[in-house]
């Protein structure tokens, strides 16, 4: 290769080196240019995602307050009387956040049709079934996008809402309603008696005898079943409710429906004539008639509501827990239940309050 020919190829190796380096440097100024805007972009997707995920939970949370509001229309908070938590609007919708502090809760009760919620509403106490719940949750929101903090502030104001239709009664409005029974006491069972539980709540065969014996207080030895241990107790000879001795009284549990047998009538004594007064001397003088008093009604005894979430109670433990408390187990049901004794979570009316024995009805869920 001549010298010319040298000279040319070192020119053109040169060149290149003289290019790729230019091109480098070209590759570090259009970074160094795009990645604010990339910060920016992923900053400011995280931020959107932080605030998507926020305003989720604020939705759940209030739907939660205004479902368990609907049915304790009064338990706003714990300052109302007989509300205390879990048993408040406010404990229900904070428990739903998880730590995530809200700046307002907002409690208000409107009439039925109504669908722009604008003024006070009306009070809580006044709130009847129909009625439509509503409650409203705020929290702060913190950006962490400096560009998106320049134009909208460090913290941002996120507020939902939610209503339900309020029911406090579980009866059916079309039924007749039932007077309260006078009575003179709260019914207390006598030393030595029972409560019959209710077998047909989810109740297994198996576990039968666990429920008339730990649960009921009944003799194991007055239990008898019918059916496989794994099945769900459908009948029961003795009603849910019934007070009977506890060393002698029987029933029959069975996860098929089973005839009921028909007590024998006891025979009715035929009554002796009565003799008739012959009418001998002077009739005496009528009595005058006394007025015969007239009773004084007497209050509906009352018993309080307890806590049936605590401890995670089974339904039939709960059920249990009721009948202390003071009230009948007839008027004890739960709602869903699976094919096994689940633990309860949740009840129809909240616990503290003070409520008729003998006719307030209850309902658990899981």
């Amino acid at each position: 290769m001549d010298d010319q020919s040298a000279m040319l190829v070192r020119n053109l190796v040169h060149r290149i080196i003289r290019l790729r380096n230019r091109r480098r440097g070209q590759s570090l100024v259009e970074f160094a240019i795009t990645l604010p805007v990339l910060l920016l972009v992923v900053l400011g997707t995280i931020d959107l995602g932080r605030a998507y995920f926020t305003t989720s939970a604020l939705e759940n949370a209030a739907k939660e307050g205004a479902f368990y509001g609907a049915r304790n229309p009064e338990c706003d908070d714990d300052s109302a009387v007989g509300c205390a938590d879990p048993g408040t609007v406010e404990w229900r919708v904070t428990s739903e956040l998880d730590g995530t502090a809200i700046s307002a809760l907002g409690v208000r009760c409107f009439a039925p049709g109504t669908v722009v919620f604008s003024g006070p509403g009306k009070s809580l106490d006044t709130c009847a079934d129909g009625d439509l719940y509503l409650v409203e949750v705020e929290a702060p929101f913190s950006i962490v996008t400096p560009f998106i903090a320049a134009f909208m502030g460090d913290t941002l104001t996120l507020s939902t809402s939610a209503t339900s239709v309020v029911l406090t009664s579980f009866t059916d409005p079309a039924a007749t309603a039932v007077p309260f029974p006078t009575v003179s006491a709260t019914p207390t069972p006598a030393a030595g008696t029972c409560t019959v539980p209710d077998f047909t709540i989810a109740t297994k065969i198996g576990d039968a005898e666990s429920v008339w014996v730990d649960v009921a207080g009944f003799e194991a030895s007055n239990l008898t079943t019918n059916g496989g241990n794994g099945q769900n107790i459908v009948w029961q000879s003795v009603p849910a409710g019934t007070v009977g001795v506890c060393t002698t009284q029987t029933i029959t549990v069975s996860a098929t429906v089973m005839a009921t047998p028909t007590p024998t009538p006891t025979p009715t004594p035929t009554p002796t004539p009565t003799p008739t007064p012959s009418a001998t001397g002077s009739p005496s003088a009528s009595p005058s008639a006394t007025p015969t008093p007239i009773p004084t009604a007497t209050p509906a005894p009352m018993c309080t509501v307890p806590n049936l979430t605590t401890r995670n109670q089974t339904v039939t433990q709960a059920q249990g827990t009721w009948v202390a408390a003071g009230f009948t187990a007839a008027n004890f049901s739960a709602t869903r239940p699976p094919d096994n004794d689940y633990k309860v979570k949740g009840q129809s009316i909240g616990s503290g309050q003070a409520r008729p024995c003998l006719t307030t009805t209850i309902t658990v869920s899981n």
